[in-house]
């Protein structure tokens, strides 16, 4: 519930749609892990 106003917040002062700030945010996270990944994967 908090998310959700705090990005209705977001939304309202930037004039974007709370979907498009979700899906900014998800994006730049994706991008961020790809580039360095918090978890290492060990292959075997």
């Amino acid at each position: 519930m908090l998310v959700w106003l705090r990005l209705k917040n977001l939304a309202y002062q930037t004039g974007q749609t709370i979907y498009k700030i979700k899906h900014n945010l998800l994006s730049n996270y994706l991008i961020q892990q790809l580039k360095r990944p918090d978890v290492h994967m060990c292959l075997v």
